[in-house]
């Protein structure tokens, strides 16, 4: 490549990658808390229901029965029950509950091991919050698709970043050069940037896919079934086992013998989900999906009429069907939830380092426009890219601390409550951009606000222990770890905004000195 194309690609390079990097920090950080989403959901709700022993007697027609008495549960809505694991202890009941033709209601209850309801989950959605927050930001309806296309131009960045230092990232792999500044921000942004190129090119491929899907769903459609979209369920193996409604009143019972039928026939599979269509109908069917542990990413599922008990729907190769199946395998991947917690330690840590590799991108383009003749420099677009790197960078970190806060000391049967820690963090996070643009000191600003993050981050073990301490020892008696693994992650969080604001301070001093020193030199001179 030429000179002329090689600046052509570093300017494009630089120019997509600040376009979109708030946002795609946004999604970096939300998406590597969202790693240990089931950690923070069990953090944030089982501490107020600790059970003191683990059990497998959950009867599930029980369960129904007691449910179905009290609620008039929608039967065109639906019922889902996730089951107790190794990971949660207690089990989730999430059903539609018709309060007229018009009107319905979302619920959601927590079950002891034994199936007794012991409290109302519908507030209790902190860890929920952040991965919606990481898929599509909360923007209704186009935050998806807008997620999928920033996917899509982090791409087309991390390409033309491998075409820029091909020639260079072999020999300069281990280069970290401390002297100037521009070139230790360079050599930081390369570094991370190839070591975790895998990771990065694989959380850009498959963010494209679960984000854009539709878009290709609808092109093979149209182009190779004619627009035919039942062709193409087919062909991915979308097995249709809904049966027609009879409008005949049927209670749903004989479920836990179903259970057990699903479980000899699935084979080594944990079942973790169990779902009815047409709850209370005589055409009311069950499904009971699950994990197979002893092979990679695989998902099996049996489905029966419960009326009669005739099976509809088995597989026992994931899903039956090389698309589904691999669909599965990549939303494995990019979850990391096949190794435990080893692999989403590292996937987290390659995820914070992805936020640094977008901070040093920024930091690099505000050094480069800072340091043009004065009549050459946009002080507008400086400063807003200063302060969307400042206040929404730090801001985003900064809202998730404070949410983490609240989502602890707001009791757990407020109603409104997860409403209400949505609007502090959305209002935490703009409050940062704002005060942000009308700061002249960024560098002050920034590292003080790294401080007071720091603060926040680490204020939430201590809430813990000041809140929910006897809930959290009955937790580790049987043990569940959960809330020392958030706490573990919150920490170091805040240690590594403490030693950042650090490093600001002690860059900010220096700059000082050097001020003082020329103008000393220029003093003695004349």
């Amino acid at each position: 490549m030429n000179k002329d194309s090689l600046k052509a690609l570093t300017n494009a390079h630089a120019w997509v990658g600040l376009v979109i990097s708030t946002i795609l920090f946004i999604i970096f950080f939300a998406g590597s808390i969202s790693l240990f989403r089931d950690d923070i959901n069990v953090w944030e709700l089982n501490p107020h229901y600790a059970v003191n022993e683990q059990s497998e007697s959950l009867s599930l027609d029980r369960v129904i029965s007691t449910v179905a008495k009290e609620y008039n549960i929608n039967t065109h809505g639906y019922f889902i029950l996730s089951m107790p694991s190794v990971e949660q202890p207690l089990a989730n009941l999430y059903f539609e509950e018709k309060l007229s033709d018009d009107e319905h209601v979302d619920q959601h209850f927590i079950l002891a091991p034994n199936g007794k309801i012991i409290g109302n989950g519908n507030g209790s959605s902190w860890g929920d919050f952040l991965y919606e927050l990481h898929y599509n930001l909360h923007i209704p309806e186009v935050g998806l698709y807008f997620v999928g296309i920033v996917s899509l131009f982090f791409f087309v960045a991390l390409l033309s970043g491998v075409v820029i230092h091909w020639r260079k990232i072999i020999s300069k792999f281990f280069q970290y050069r401390k002297e100037g500044k521009k070139d230790k921000l360079l050599d930081a942004h390369n570094l991370i940037g190839v070591m975790g190129l895998p990771f990065h090119i694989m959380y850009a491929f498959s963010g494209l896919v679960f984000n854009l899907l539709i878009i290709y769903q609808i092109s093979y459609a149209v182009v190779l079934y004619g627009g035919d979209q039942s062709k193409l369920l087919t062909a991915a193996g979308v097995v249709d086992v809904h049966l027609e409604e009879t409008k005949i009143v049927l209670p749903v019972q004989g479920i836990d013998n179903l259970y057990l039928t699903a479980k000899a026939t699935l084979g080594e599979v944990s079942i973790n989900r169990i779902s009815i269509d047409h709850f209370g109908d005589e055409s009311a069917s069950v499904t009971f999906r699950g994990a197979d542990k002893s092979q990679f990413s695989t998902r099996k599922e049996a489905t029966y009429h419960i009326a009669s008990g005739r099976e509809l729907y088995l597989t026992k190769d994931n899903f039956d069907n090389d698309l589904r199946g691999g669909l599965a395998v990549i939303s494995s991947l990019h979850f990391g939830d096949f190794a435990g917690y080893l692999i989403r330690v590292l996937f987290f840590t390659l995820g914070i380092g992805t936020c640094y590799i977008i901070l040093t991108g920024n930091l690099m383009w505000i050094q480069k426009k800072a340091n043009l003749r004065v009549e050459k420099q946009n002080t507008m677009g400086l400063k807003l890219v200063y302060a969307m790197t400042t206040g929404g960078f730090i801001g985003t970190i900064f809202a998730s601390a404070i949410g983490f806060v609240f989502a602890r000391i707001i009791p757990i049967d407020y109603v409104g409550r997860s409403d209400l820690i949505a609007y502090i963090f959305f209002g935490c996070l703009f409050s940062a951009i704002v005060v942000s643009l009308n700061i002249k000191a960024q560098k002050q600003f920034a590292a003080i606000f790294l401080k007071i993050t720091a603060g926040a981050l680490a204020l939430t073990p201590l809430m813990d222990w000041l809140f929910v301490s006897q809930g959290i020892m009955a937790m580790l008696n049987v043990g569940y770890y959960h809330v020392i693994v958030v706490e573990g992650m919150l920490l170091s969080l805040a240690l590594f905004c403490w030693l950042i604001a650090a490093r600001l301070f002690v860059n900010k001093r220096i700059e000082v000195d050097n001020e003082i020193g020329n103008v000393i030199n220029t003093l003695v001179q004349e």
